[in-house]
């Protein structure tokens, strides 16, 4: 990978910390880790191996300022980062999301005493965490949620249901939104909690996905005692710490790493004889795709970049999430649609299958990716935030 696949100009540090990262992955980025074996079982074990190595080498949230155990990464930095790891085709750390939403969100909005115990424990994967905030009839429109937590002393109480709660058959803690006072309007009175998962109270039950995979949980929450100290940020205004969550949630950083990754993956297969050429990359409409593809990313780079600025100065994304989130999950869709082009009939066979593309992984990406333009806020409701506070447009009635 030279200069000029990043995208911009390397200062010298940039060049050492370019060259840091790939001593690091040359080291500790081992075959067994590459590997897709072992079912979810293995793919657990290898996300927890890495994040490890990843935390020993001072590398796993660079972009977190060093007093709570990060580099404070330049944006540049960043970049670099996620351009060699996805190059690498490295797996992700098992506490992605807390490392690049949670972590944020703490820095900005947590206490000296919730700062000092959570980080540390987020970047040694002792906790790892899932995020409970959609509901039955709480989806798009989050601040209808109905889960509820009455205080109780020191306590809140909390009875209600989660829904789509990625990670929680493995997790030991979630961070969750509840109603502390129903007779507020429906963007107040709700506050923001880090809770145990293991405790009385709680059910996780497994939701079956169109892969055949169980990704994604129901979680139900019977009279479960937290500690009031658990509120991360003012009590009642959880909705404004919410936002934060949900604006390093779009822009996505782990995401960038992901469909740099894909992209990768897509131009290995276009360069080999394949369903739509036998020419390679010499054919016009495969190149033109993967130069669609290529600009797109470099675009969500930029984008990424300048979100970890605004997360390195303890600054929320603004608005503009709302971009990198819309054009992340319609790239990423729109690049499991042409990895089926690429592999033609083979390509529509699942794991398990013989003769499957990519041991199957081409369908099961294709699968997954359905649900893209739904997930962390559907592609309409993105395009109402752009519309109204980048655009200035009036509020859709």
């Amino acid at each position: 990978m030279t200069e000029r696949d990043y995208g911009v100009p390397l200062a010298p540090s940039d060049r050492i910390f370019r060259d840091e990262v790939r001593d690091f992955l040359a080291a500790a980025l081992t075959p067994e880790l590459r590997s897709r074996e072992g079912g979810e079982s293995g793919r657990l074990d290898r996300m927890r191996t890495w994040q490890s190595r990843l935390h020993e080498a001072g590398l796993a949230a660079i972009s977190w300022p060093t007093e709570f155990g990060g580099r404070s990464a330049t944006p540049v930095q960043q970049l670099i980062f996620n351009a060699e790891m996805a190059s690498a085709h490295a797996p992700e750390p098992i506490n992605r999301s807390a490392i690049n939403q949670l972590g944020p969100t703490i820095i900005q909005w947590g206490s000296d005493e919730q700062r000092s115990h959570y980080l540390p424990r987020i970047l040694s994967a002792e906790d790892v965490w899932c995020q409970g905030f959609s509901e039955p009839e709480a989806g798009s429109d989050l601040a209808s949620l109905k889960t509820r937590a009455i205080i109780d002393g020191d306590e809140l109480v909390i009875t209600g249901q989660k829904v789509w709660t990625s990670k929680a058959q493995y997790a030991n803690k979630i961070y969750l939104l509840v109603r502390t006072d129903p007779a507020a309007p429906p963007h107040d009175g709700i506050s923001y909690v880090l809770a145990d998962l293991a405790v009385e109270g709680i059910e996780v039950r497994p939701i079956r996905q169109i892969t055949g995979d169980a990704e994604f949980n129901e979680i139900f929450f019977d009279n479960v005692r937290v500690p009031l100290a658990g509120v991360l940020g003012p009590l009642n205004e959880g909705w404004r710490v919410a936002k934060s969550t949900l604006g390093y949630e779009r822009v996505g950083q782990s995401r960038t790493h992901r469909i740099e990754r894909r992209l990768a993956i897509l131009t290995s297969m276009a360069r080999e004889p394949n369903a739509l050429s036998d020419n390679g990359l010499d054919d016009e409409y495969v190149a033109d795709q993967l130069v669609r593809f290529s600009a797109q990313v470099e675009a969500l780079r930029q984008i990424a970049a300048q979100a970890t600025a605004a997360g390195v100065r303890g600054v929320s994304p603004g608005p503009e999430a709302s971009v990198a989130k819309l054009l992340t999950s319609e790239v990423d869709q729109a690049m499991a649609n042409f990895g089926l082009d690429l592999a033609g009939p083979a390509g529509s066979l699942l794991p398990g299958s013989p003769g499957a593309a990519k041991k199957g992984n081409v369908a099961k990406s294709y699968l997954l990716m359905r649900a893209a333009t739904f997930g962390a806020g559907t592609s309409e409701i993105q395009r109402n935030v752009i519309a109204e506070k980048l655009l200035g447009l009036p509020r859709d009635p």
